[in-house]
C-alpha cells in the first residue's frame, strides 16, 4: 500500500531534527563521539551561544550550528561569521589527524594549516590542481582567493559542503569533503569562474574560460561559466557531468555522475538552450536532460533516463518520458522537509 503522510505543524521540527542530525555527523572525529564545542569566532556574537531556536511556520531549523536552510536563508552580514565556524571545525580536525598520522602532518599543514581562512585554503587547494600549461600558481591562488572570499561564492560553498556531509549515505566530514571530493571541487571552481563571468567583460570571460577549460581537464567534469546554479549543491562522484550555458539547477539538488543538461538545438522564449532543474532534484547516474525544458521541485529523475519533456513537481521519470505517477507536493518551500511516502 502507498501512504502519503503529511505531518502536522507540530511534528515538522521531527523531521527537520532528522536533517540536522546528518549536518551533526561532520561534526564527529572518525572515533564517533562529538567534538566539544569550541569558541569559533573572536567577536561576539549572540547566536552563536544561544539555544536552537525553530521557525514553527515554514519549518526551518536555525541552530547554533549550520544546515542548508540555515545557509540559504542567512543574511549577508553573517556569511563571513559562517564561514569562521566552518573553518574552526575544518583547523580542529586537521590538528587532530595531524597528531594522530605523521603521515599525514607535512600534508594537511601546507592544505588546512598554514591558511587563516575558508577561502584561502580552498584557493590554494584548487590553484595546485588547476595550475599549469602557462596559468602559474601563484597568480591563480591570487585570483582564486578574491573570488572565493565573495559573498555569493562564499555562501554557496559553505552551502554545499554541509550539502554533502546531509546527503552523502558514506557520512564524510566537512575535512574530507574539502580535501577529497572531487565533485565539490568542481563545483567550486565553477563558481569561481561564475563569479567572473557575470562581469561581463570580454576579458572577465577569457578568464572564466580557461578557469573552466583546465578544471574540466583536471575533473573530468565539464560546467560551463555562464550556467546557473543554486546552494547546497551535490555532485556525487561527479565524472563525466556536463552542464550547457544556459542550464539552471536550483538549490538542493543532487546529481550523480555522467548526468548531461544539453541541448536539442531548439530556444525558448528567453533564448535558452538548456534544461532548468527546480529545488531539490534528483538526478540518477548517466540521465540524459535535454532542451529548454522545466523539471519540477522535488522531481526525480532516474538513471540512464531520457528526458526531453518538461517534468512536474515531484514526479519521477524513468526510461525515456515515462513518467510514473506524481507524488503529493506541498506549498511552501520546506515542503521536501516534512512531506514523505511510506
Amino acid at each position: 500500500a502507498r501512504f502519503v503522510c503529511t505531518m502536522t505543524t507540530v511534528t515538522r521540527a521531527l523531521a527537520a531534527a532528522v536533517l540536522l542530525q546528518a549536518v551533526a555527523r561532520a561534526a564527529r572525529p572518525s572515533g564517533g563521539m562529538p567534538r566539544p564545542r569550541q569558541s569559533v569566532c573572536p567577536r561576539a556574537r549572540p547566536s552563536a551561544t544561544t539555544a536552537p531556536s525553530f521557525d514553527w511556520e515554514s519549518g526551518a531549523a536555525f541552530p547554533p550550528d549550520m544546515s542548508p536552510v540555515m545557509l540559504q536563508v542567512a543574511p549577508p552580514s553573517d556569511v563571513p561569521f559562517h564561514g569562521d565556524q566552518m573553518w574552526q571545525n575544518l583547523r580542529a580536525s586537521a590538528e587532530s589527524f595531524s597528531k594522530e598520522s605523521p603521515f599525514l602532518q607535512d600534508y594537511l599543514r601546507g592544505a588546512i594549516l598554514d591558511h587563516d581562512t575558508l577561502p584561502d585554503a580552498l584557493a590554494h587547494l584548487l590553484a595546485n590542481k588547476l595550475h599549469g600549461h602557462g596559468l602559474s600558481i601563484s597568480s591563480l591562488e591570487s585570483t582564486l582567493r578574491d573570488l572565493c572570499a565573495e559573498e555569493p561564492m562564499l555562501r554557496a560553498t559553505l552551502a554545499d559542503m554541509v550539502q554533502v556531509t546531509a546527503l552523502d549515505p558514506a557520512g564524510p566530514s566537512l575535512l574530507t569533503v574539502l580535501l577529497h571530493f572531487k565533485g565539490f571541487h568542481s563545483l567550486q571552481a565553477y563558481r569561481a569562474a561564475h563569479q567572473l563571468w557575470v562581469r561581463g567583460d570580454d576579458a572577465s570571460r577569457h578568464a572564466a574560460e580557461l578557469l573552466q577549460g583546465r578544471a574540466s581537464a583536471h575533473f573530468g567534469i565539464d560546467i560551463h561559466p555562464g550556467a546557473e546554479i543554486g546552494q547546497g549543491i551535490f555532485l556525487d562522484h561527479g565524472t563525466g557531468v556536463v552542464i550547457g550555458e544556459t542550464a539552471r539547477i536550483g538549490d538542493g539538488c543532487y546529481l550523480l555522475h555522467g548526468v548531461t543538461l544539453g541541448s536539442t538545438g531548439k530556444l525558448d522564449d528567453e533564448g535558452r538552450r538548456h534544461p532548468s532543474l527546480g529545488n531539490n532534484v534528483h538526478v540518477g547516474a548517466g540521465a540524459t536532460i535535454l532542451g529548454p525544458i522545466m523539471v519540477g521541485d522535488g522531481a526525480l529523475v532516474g538513471a540512464k533516463a531520457i528526458v526531453t519533456k518538461e517534468v512536474a513537481a515531484g514526479a519521477t521519470v524513468v526510461g525515456t518520458n515515462t513518467v510514473l505517477a506524481p507524488r503529493k507536493s506541498g506549498q511552501d518551500k520546506f515542503s521536501w522537509l516534512y512531506e514523505f511516502e511510506i
